[in-house]
């Protein structure tokens, strides 16, 4: 009797299981929202205007349709940035959908007055991942996207940003390093910088933001210099000129590996900044009479180069303290390291601090001279 009541017991636990189970499969699937590809356009691209008092929104999206796909470019304006995508839907045949979307460009005019509440709505849409890539366009973005559209490559301007932050002078960027700089104590963030070069799309630098709105546009130059300030960098090169033994001239300098140390000194009533900067580089281009293969001569070039690239990092450091900007995180560097530390006050501070730099370089694959 026991083994029996035992028995259906068993079998009473093995049926509610399944009876479980069988439900959860009924809700998973009520709650799944499966989407065919044919049936759906694809935004890879969004740009966003100020036009008047209007947001003119745009979008490069993608559709496939039977053995072929199409780059389409939608437009559309509104009074706010929540109504872009609704108007965007209601001029589309096909739903739109934001899974695929790599970039979000800024005209320099809307991201004068403040892009905060853009970022702060892409941060909450759960089908944006922080790897998208934010940028500014100058003039519009509209014009950015119109020759994205001609060119008829849906995901050019994130690839665009991709290679550069790989092989040339940006700054890692994406999504959430602008959250890290916006939202973090004593930090400024950047952004790449699109402009239109001879009918093409060329990215120039970078756009330098105080908190949320856009400040000035440096050139690539100067993003190689920021760069080598804000990460361990193994890329990028910089125009050099050079003077040996009363001869000039000029080449370029590729970095293959730095690294920045920094060192804060708080004793006084405005603190102080060393930077010491350690580079491995090659040197491309340059005079045929400048003979790196002789020890003296390559001993002197480093030298001469490095106080060459100590001064215009200098020079750099100075503009971004007269135009009140941060991006290196200057700000955040002196409050890890000071319990008085307030915002309002390092900005009062800031352009008068004594920022230091010190440059070790070393030439390496520098080639047989004649």
């Amino acid at each position: 009797m026991t083994n029996f009541i035992h028995h259906r017991v068993t079998l009473l636990s093995l049926s509610a299981m399944w009876i479980a189970l069988g439900l959860l499969c009924l809700v998973l699937t009520a709650c799944s929202s499966s989407r065919i590809i044919n049936d759906v356009q694809l935004i890879h691209t969004l740009g966003y205007d100020q036009v008047d008092n209007k947001i003119k929104g745009t979008a490069i999206t993608h559709r496939y349709e039977k053995d072929q796909e199409n780059v389409e470019m939608l437009a559309t304006s509104a009074i706010n940035l929540y109504s872009i995508f609704p108007e965007f839907n209601a001029t589309t045949p096909s739903q739109l959908e934001l899974g695929q979307l790599r970039s979000v460009v800024i005209g320099k005019d809307f991201a004068a007055k403040g892009i905060g509440t853009l970022v702060h709505s892409l941060c909450r849409d759960p089908n944006i991942g922080f790897r998208l890539q934010l940028a500014i366009a100058d003039p519009k973005a509209e014009s950015i996207l119109e020759v994205n559209r001609k060119v008829n490559v849906p995901f050019l301007l994130s690839n665009t940003i991709e290679q550069n932050i790989k092989t040339l002078n940006t700054p890692k960027s994406n999504l959430h390093v602008f959250l890290f700089n916006l939202y973090g104590e004593g930090r400024d963030p950047y952004l790449p910088y699109f402009v239109l070069y001879q009918d093409r799309i060329k990215l120039d630098g970078l756009a330098l933001f105080h908190k949320d709105k856009f400040v000035e546009h440096i050139h690539a130059n100067e993003a190689f210099l920021l760069k080598v300030l804000v990460e361990k960098s193994k890329s990028g090169q910089y125009p050099i000129e050079i003077e040996i033994a009363g001869r000039k001239g000029k080449g370029m300098l590729r970095n293959l590996g730095s690294d920045v140390a920094f060192e804060v000194n708080t004793s006084k009533n405005i603190p102080a900044l060393k930077i010491q900067i350690n580079m491995h580089a090659q040197i491309k281009d340059y005079p045929s009479w400048l003979k790196l293969s002789q020890p003296d001569t390559l001993q002197a070039t480093e030298k001469e180069l490095s106080l060459y690239l100590q001064k215009q990092m200098k020079q750099f450091l100075s503009h971004l303290q007269k135009i009140k900007v941060d991006p290196v995180g200057i700000g955040d560097l002196i409050r890890g390291r000071s319990s008085t530390w307030n915002y309002t006050q390092f900005q009062e501070q800031y352009p008068d601090m004594d920022l230091s730099v010190n440059i070790a370089l070393k030439l390496e694959q520098t080639g047989v001279g004649e």
